[in-house]
Protein backbone atom coordinates (compact mmCIF):
# COMPACT_ATOMS: atom_id res chain seq x y z
CA UNK A 1 0.00 0.00 0.00
CA UNK A 2 1.46 3.36 -1.15
CA UNK A 3 1.69 5.99 1.61
CA UNK A 4 -1.13 8.13 -0.21
CA UNK A 5 -3.35 5.82 -0.35
CA UNK A 6 -2.65 4.91 3.38
CA UNK A 7 -2.79 8.07 4.52
CA UNK A 8 -6.41 8.75 4.41
CA UNK A 9 -7.18 5.70 6.54
CA UNK A 10 -4.35 6.85 9.28
CA UNK A 11 -6.14 10.86 9.08
CA UNK A 12 -9.51 8.87 9.98
CA UNK A 13 -8.12 6.65 12.91
CA UNK A 14 -6.45 9.70 14.04
CA UNK A 15 -9.92 11.67 14.03
CA UNK A 16 -11.61 9.28 16.01
CA UNK A 17 -9.14 8.93 18.20
CA UNK A 18 -9.06 12.89 18.80
CA UNK A 19 -12.75 13.36 18.94
CA UNK A 20 -15.10 13.68 22.28
CA UNK A 21 -16.21 11.30 23.35
CA UNK A 22 -20.22 11.39 23.01
CA UNK A 23 -21.68 11.29 26.44
CA UNK A 24 -23.89 8.17 27.34
CA UNK A 25 -27.24 8.72 29.47
CA UNK A 26 -27.26 7.89 33.21
CA UNK A 27 -29.37 4.97 32.69
CA UNK A 28 -26.73 3.78 30.25
CA UNK A 29 -24.27 4.68 32.99
CA UNK A 30 -25.70 2.92 35.42
CA UNK A 31 -26.33 -0.43 33.54
CA UNK A 32 -22.65 -0.54 32.63
CA UNK A 33 -21.19 0.59 35.86
CA UNK A 34 -23.04 0.68 38.85
CA UNK A 35 -22.97 -1.67 41.68
CA UNK A 36 -25.67 -2.28 44.05
CA UNK A 37 -24.71 -2.59 47.85
CA UNK A 38 -26.24 -5.31 50.07
CA UNK A 39 -25.48 -1.91 52.49
CA UNK A 40 -28.71 -0.51 51.01
CA UNK A 41 -30.25 -2.60 48.43
CA UNK A 42 -32.92 -5.94 48.41
CA UNK A 43 -31.34 -7.15 45.62
CA UNK A 44 -27.84 -6.31 45.36
CA UNK A 45 -25.31 -6.92 42.51
CA UNK A 46 -25.19 -4.66 38.92
CA UNK A 47 -27.87 -2.56 38.13
CA UNK A 48 -30.60 -3.50 35.88
CA UNK A 49 -32.94 -0.67 34.07
CA UNK A 50 -35.84 -2.94 33.34
CA UNK A 51 -36.17 -3.77 37.12
CA UNK A 52 -38.39 -0.46 37.63
CA UNK A 53 -38.31 0.98 34.25
CA UNK A 54 -40.27 3.65 35.92
CA UNK A 55 -37.00 5.30 37.39
CA UNK A 56 -35.41 5.48 33.14
CA UNK A 57 -36.54 8.31 31.78
CA UNK A 58 -35.93 10.14 35.63
CA UNK A 59 -32.64 9.40 35.45
CA UNK A 60 -32.08 10.68 32.34
CA UNK A 61 -33.17 14.29 32.51
CA UNK A 62 -29.61 14.24 34.12
CA UNK A 63 -28.02 13.06 31.48
CA UNK A 64 -25.24 15.45 29.48
CA UNK A 65 -27.41 15.65 26.73
CA UNK A 66 -30.96 16.29 28.27
CA UNK A 67 -32.05 19.71 28.07
CA UNK A 68 -34.47 19.50 31.35
CA UNK A 69 -33.07 21.29 34.56
CA UNK A 70 -35.68 21.03 36.93
CA UNK A 71 -37.31 17.70 37.75
CA UNK A 72 -39.89 16.88 40.58
CA UNK A 73 -40.00 13.33 41.72
CA UNK A 74 -43.37 12.35 44.06
CA UNK A 75 -43.02 8.65 44.94
CA UNK A 76 -43.96 6.18 47.08
CA UNK A 77 -41.56 4.58 50.00
CA UNK A 78 -39.11 1.91 48.93
CA UNK A 79 -39.60 2.72 45.07
CA UNK A 80 -35.60 3.42 44.47
CA UNK A 81 -35.52 6.90 45.01
CA UNK A 82 -32.14 7.10 46.85
CA UNK A 83 -30.79 4.60 43.92
CA UNK A 84 -32.30 7.23 41.31
CA UNK A 85 -30.44 9.72 43.20
CA UNK A 86 -26.99 7.72 43.48
CA UNK A 87 -27.10 6.80 39.82
CA UNK A 88 -27.36 10.57 39.06
CA UNK A 89 -24.52 11.47 41.06
CA UNK A 90 -22.08 8.80 40.11
CA UNK A 91 -23.21 9.12 36.46
CA UNK A 92 -22.15 13.25 37.19
CA UNK A 93 -18.68 12.63 39.02
CA UNK A 94 -17.93 10.50 35.90
CA UNK A 95 -19.30 11.96 33.11
CA UNK A 96 -20.71 15.19 33.73
CA UNK A 97 -18.32 16.70 36.02
CA UNK A 98 -19.51 19.62 38.43
CA UNK A 99 -19.85 20.86 42.01
CA UNK A 100 -22.96 18.67 43.15
CA UNK A 101 -24.87 19.09 45.99
CA UNK A 102 -26.33 16.73 48.22
CA UNK A 103 -29.51 18.13 50.63
CA UNK A 104 -31.06 15.69 53.00
CA UNK A 105 -34.02 16.69 55.77
CA UNK A 106 -31.68 16.25 59.38
CA UNK A 107 -28.26 15.36 60.31
CA UNK A 108 -29.63 11.57 61.36
CA UNK A 109 -30.82 10.99 57.60
CA UNK A 110 -27.55 12.79 56.19
CA UNK A 111 -25.50 9.93 57.92
CA UNK A 112 -27.63 7.44 56.88
CA UNK A 113 -27.75 8.59 53.44
CA UNK A 114 -23.48 8.53 53.48
CA UNK A 115 -23.71 5.15 55.06
CA UNK A 116 -26.16 3.47 53.22
CA UNK A 117 -25.45 5.06 49.94
CA UNK A 118 -22.80 6.98 49.44
CA UNK A 119 -19.85 4.73 50.53
CA UNK A 120 -20.92 2.28 49.07
CA UNK A 121 -21.16 3.37 45.70
CA UNK A 122 -17.88 4.51 46.41
CA UNK A 123 -16.89 0.72 47.61
CA UNK A 124 -18.53 -0.91 45.17
CA UNK A 125 -18.40 1.08 41.99
CA UNK A 126 -14.86 1.14 40.36
CA UNK A 127 -15.43 3.99 37.77
CA UNK A 128 -16.59 6.15 40.61
CA UNK A 129 -13.41 4.98 42.27
CA UNK A 130 -11.45 6.29 39.68
CA UNK A 131 -12.69 9.75 39.13
CA UNK A 132 -11.75 10.52 43.13
CA UNK A 133 -8.82 12.60 44.11
CA UNK A 134 -8.19 10.71 47.34
CA UNK A 135 -9.93 7.64 48.83
CA UNK A 136 -7.74 8.41 52.53
CA UNK A 137 -9.75 9.78 55.15
CA UNK A 138 -6.72 11.64 56.32
CA UNK A 139 -6.71 13.37 53.19
CA UNK A 140 -9.18 16.70 53.02
CA UNK A 141 -10.26 16.19 50.01
CA UNK A 142 -12.05 12.94 50.96
CA UNK A 143 -13.87 14.10 54.69
CA UNK A 144 -17.14 12.19 55.47
CA UNK A 145 -19.47 14.88 54.02
CA UNK A 146 -17.01 16.33 51.91
CA UNK A 147 -15.12 14.35 48.23
CA UNK A 148 -12.94 15.92 45.84
CA UNK A 149 -13.41 14.21 42.43
CA UNK A 150 -11.69 15.11 39.11
CA UNK A 151 -13.70 18.31 37.82
CA UNK A 152 -16.12 18.85 40.73
CA UNK A 153 -16.63 18.39 44.62
CA UNK A 154 -19.51 16.59 46.26
CA UNK A 155 -21.18 18.56 49.35
CA UNK A 156 -23.56 16.31 51.26
CA UNK A 157 -25.50 18.66 53.66
CA UNK A 158 -28.92 19.13 55.96
CA UNK A 159 -31.51 21.31 56.60
CA UNK A 160 -30.23 22.04 60.18
CA UNK A 161 -27.16 23.78 58.47
CA UNK A 162 -29.16 26.56 56.05
CA UNK A 163 -25.77 28.35 56.60
CA UNK A 164 -23.23 26.05 54.93
CA UNK A 165 -25.82 25.36 52.11
CA UNK A 166 -26.15 29.12 51.66
CA UNK A 167 -22.40 29.55 51.06
CA UNK A 168 -22.02 26.54 48.55
CA UNK A 169 -22.58 26.65 44.90
CA UNK A 170 -23.33 23.75 42.43
CA UNK A 171 -24.47 22.54 39.14
CA UNK A 172 -26.06 19.50 40.46
CA UNK A 173 -28.97 19.77 43.32
CA UNK A 174 -30.13 16.80 44.63
CA UNK A 175 -32.54 17.19 47.41
CA UNK A 176 -34.12 14.03 49.15
CA UNK A 177 -37.23 14.24 50.91
CA UNK A 178 -37.97 17.39 49.94
CA UNK A 179 -41.11 18.00 51.97
CA UNK A 180 -39.59 16.98 55.20
CA UNK A 181 -36.27 18.96 54.04
CA UNK A 182 -38.89 21.76 53.99
CA UNK A 183 -40.87 21.63 57.36
CA UNK A 184 -36.81 21.40 59.21
CA UNK A 185 -35.78 24.11 57.54
CA UNK A 186 -34.76 26.83 60.50
CA UNK A 187 -33.71 29.98 59.02
CA UNK A 188 -36.72 31.58 57.80
CA UNK A 189 -35.86 30.87 53.90
CA UNK A 190 -38.23 29.57 51.11
CA UNK A 191 -36.08 26.25 51.09
CA UNK A 192 -36.88 25.72 47.26
CA UNK A 193 -35.24 29.34 46.49
CA UNK A 194 -32.50 28.52 48.47
CA UNK A 195 -31.73 25.43 46.81
CA UNK A 196 -32.41 26.90 43.67
CA UNK A 197 -30.04 29.62 44.31
CA UNK A 198 -26.85 27.39 44.85
CA UNK A 199 -27.11 26.84 41.03
CA UNK A 200 -27.07 30.55 39.62
CA UNK A 201 -23.33 30.62 39.00
CA UNK A 202 -23.63 27.36 36.76
CA UNK A 203 -27.17 29.11 33.82
CA UNK A 204 -26.26 27.13 31.02
CA UNK A 205 -25.81 23.23 32.80
CA UNK A 206 -27.71 23.51 35.99
CA UNK A 207 -29.86 20.64 36.78
CA UNK A 208 -32.00 20.39 40.05
CA UNK A 209 -34.12 17.09 41.57
CA UNK A 210 -36.00 17.55 44.29
CA UNK A 211 -37.59 14.22 45.15
CA UNK A 212 -39.38 12.40 48.07
CA UNK A 213 -43.38 11.26 49.59
CA UNK A 214 -45.58 14.30 50.04
CA UNK A 215 -47.18 15.25 53.72
CA UNK A 216 -49.89 17.60 54.45
CA UNK A 217 -52.23 18.94 51.76
CA UNK A 218 -51.65 23.23 51.67
CA UNK A 219 -48.68 22.48 53.57
CA UNK A 220 -46.54 19.93 51.09
CA UNK A 221 -43.70 21.42 49.31
CA UNK A 222 -42.90 18.26 46.67
CA UNK A 223 -46.79 18.33 45.84
CA UNK A 224 -46.40 22.42 45.38
CA UNK A 225 -43.76 21.69 42.91
CA UNK A 226 -45.87 18.86 41.53
CA UNK A 227 -48.96 20.76 40.70
CA UNK A 228 -46.60 23.50 38.87
CA UNK A 229 -45.15 20.71 36.81
CA UNK A 230 -45.92 18.74 33.27
CA UNK A 231 -47.33 16.14 35.45
CA UNK A 232 -46.03 12.83 34.38
CA UNK A 233 -48.14 9.47 35.39
CA UNK A 234 -47.19 5.87 33.94
CA UNK A 235 -49.52 4.74 31.52
CA UNK A 236 -49.85 0.86 30.81
CA UNK A 237 -51.80 -0.84 28.34
CA UNK A 238 -55.37 -3.16 29.22
CA UNK A 239 -54.12 -6.45 28.21
CA UNK A 240 -57.71 -6.51 27.10
CA UNK A 241 -57.91 -4.18 25.31
CA UNK A 242 -54.70 -2.02 25.05
CA UNK A 243 -56.52 1.16 26.33
CA UNK A 244 -53.47 2.99 28.43
CA UNK A 245 -54.03 4.03 31.45
CA UNK A 246 -52.60 5.28 34.86
CA UNK A 247 -52.97 2.64 37.80
CA UNK A 248 -54.83 4.41 40.64
CA UNK A 249 -56.31 3.22 43.64
CA UNK A 250 -60.02 3.21 42.81
CA UNK A 251 -58.92 0.55 39.98
CA UNK A 252 -58.00 -1.85 42.53
CA UNK A 253 -61.04 -4.35 43.63
CA UNK A 254 -61.18 -6.84 46.34
CA UNK A 255 -63.69 -9.08 47.77
CA UNK A 256 -65.62 -8.42 51.12
CA UNK A 257 -63.38 -10.49 53.21
CA UNK A 258 -60.01 -9.28 52.06
CA UNK A 259 -58.70 -12.22 50.72
CA UNK A 260 -58.77 -11.48 46.94
CA UNK A 261 -57.73 -8.38 44.75
CA UNK A 262 -57.43 -7.28 41.07
CA UNK A 263 -57.59 -4.17 38.99
CA UNK A 264 -60.81 -3.04 36.30
CA UNK A 265 -59.50 -1.52 33.35
CA UNK A 266 -61.52 1.21 33.42
CA UNK A 267 -61.95 1.46 29.52
CA UNK A 268 -63.57 -2.14 28.97
CA UNK A 269 -63.92 -3.50 32.61
CA UNK A 270 -61.33 -6.46 32.54
CA UNK A 271 -59.88 -8.06 35.50
CA UNK A 272 -56.26 -7.85 35.58
CA UNK A 273 -54.22 -9.48 37.55
CA UNK A 274 -51.55 -8.63 39.65
CA UNK A 275 -49.28 -11.31 37.64
CA UNK A 276 -49.76 -9.12 34.72
CA UNK A 277 -48.34 -6.08 36.14
CA UNK A 278 -44.71 -6.83 34.96
CA UNK A 279 -45.53 -6.73 31.22
CA UNK A 280 -48.01 -3.89 31.67
CA UNK A 281 -45.48 -1.93 32.89
CA UNK A 282 -42.62 -2.63 30.61
CA UNK A 283 -45.07 -1.89 27.60
CA UNK A 284 -46.20 1.42 29.47
CA UNK A 285 -44.19 4.92 29.28
CA UNK A 286 -44.71 8.51 31.09
CA UNK A 287 -47.69 10.52 29.64
CA UNK A 288 -47.71 14.67 30.74
CA UNK A 289 -50.76 16.03 31.55
CA UNK A 290 -49.54 19.65 31.04
CA UNK A 291 -46.91 19.38 28.72
CA UNK A 292 -44.59 22.35 28.02
CA UNK A 293 -44.33 22.95 32.16
CA UNK A 294 -40.97 24.30 33.09
CA UNK A 295 -40.31 21.81 35.46
CA UNK A 296 -40.51 17.89 34.69
CA UNK A 297 -43.02 16.13 37.41
CA UNK A 298 -42.62 12.44 37.84
CA UNK A 299 -45.75 10.74 40.00
CA UNK A 300 -46.35 7.03 40.92
CA UNK A 301 -48.06 4.98 43.51
CA UNK A 302 -47.25 2.00 45.13
CA UNK A 303 -49.23 -0.33 42.38
CA UNK A 304 -46.35 0.22 40.53
CA UNK A 305 -44.00 -1.65 42.70
CA UNK A 306 -41.82 -4.28 40.85
CA UNK A 307 -42.87 -7.59 41.85
CA UNK A 308 -40.26 -8.90 44.69
CA UNK A 309 -39.50 -4.97 45.90
CA UNK A 310 -42.28 -4.10 47.94
CA UNK A 311 -45.85 -4.98 48.95
CA UNK A 312 -48.29 -6.99 46.70
CA UNK A 313 -51.70 -5.92 46.13
CA UNK A 314 -53.41 -8.32 48.59
CA UNK A 315 -51.44 -6.36 51.18
CA UNK A 316 -51.60 -2.88 50.22
CA UNK A 317 -55.37 -3.71 50.42
CA UNK A 318 -55.20 -4.88 53.88
CA UNK A 319 -52.93 -1.76 54.73
CA UNK A 320 -55.37 0.21 53.89
CA UNK A 321 -58.52 -1.62 55.26
CA UNK A 322 -56.62 -2.00 58.25
CA UNK A 323 -56.37 2.18 58.39
CA UNK A 324 -59.99 2.84 58.28
CA UNK A 325 -60.91 4.81 61.13
CA UNK A 326 -57.65 5.50 61.93
CA UNK A 327 -56.37 9.00 61.04
CA UNK A 328 -52.61 8.46 61.92
CA UNK A 329 -52.72 5.17 59.46
CA UNK A 330 -54.57 6.35 56.81
CA UNK A 331 -52.12 9.32 56.29
CA UNK A 332 -49.42 7.22 56.32
CA UNK A 333 -50.81 4.84 53.92
CA UNK A 334 -51.95 7.90 51.86
CA UNK A 335 -48.47 9.82 51.94
CA UNK A 336 -46.18 6.82 51.71
CA UNK A 337 -48.10 3.98 49.51
CA UNK A 338 -50.20 6.24 47.06
CA UNK A 339 -47.61 8.94 47.35
CA UNK A 340 -50.59 12.00 47.73
CA UNK A 341 -50.57 14.86 49.84
CA UNK A 342 -53.05 14.12 53.08
CA UNK A 343 -55.99 16.13 53.66
CA UNK A 344 -56.15 16.71 56.63
CA UNK A 345 -59.93 16.39 58.43
CA UNK A 346 -59.27 19.37 60.39
CA UNK A 347 -58.18 21.97 58.50
CA UNK A 348 -61.29 21.07 56.05
CA UNK A 349 -64.35 24.05 56.03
Amino acid sequence: MTFAAAEPIVANVLARSLAPRKPMRVSEWAARYRVLSSKGSQEPGPWRNDRNPLLTEIMDCFSARSPVRDVVARLPIQFGKSELEVNILGYTMCENPMPIIVALPAEVSMNKWIDQKLNPLIEETPAVQGVMTSLSSREASNRRSFKDFRGGQLYVEHAGAPVRLKSTSAGLVLADEFSSFASLLKSGDDPSEMLDGRTSAFPSKYKRLKVGTPEIAGRCRISELYDKSDRRQWYVPCPECGHAQPLQWGGLMWTPDGSQCWYVCRDCGAVIDEYQKTTMIAKGGWVAEAPGALIRGYHANALYYPMGLGPRWIELERMWRDAQGDNAKLKTFINDRLAEPWEDPAMRG
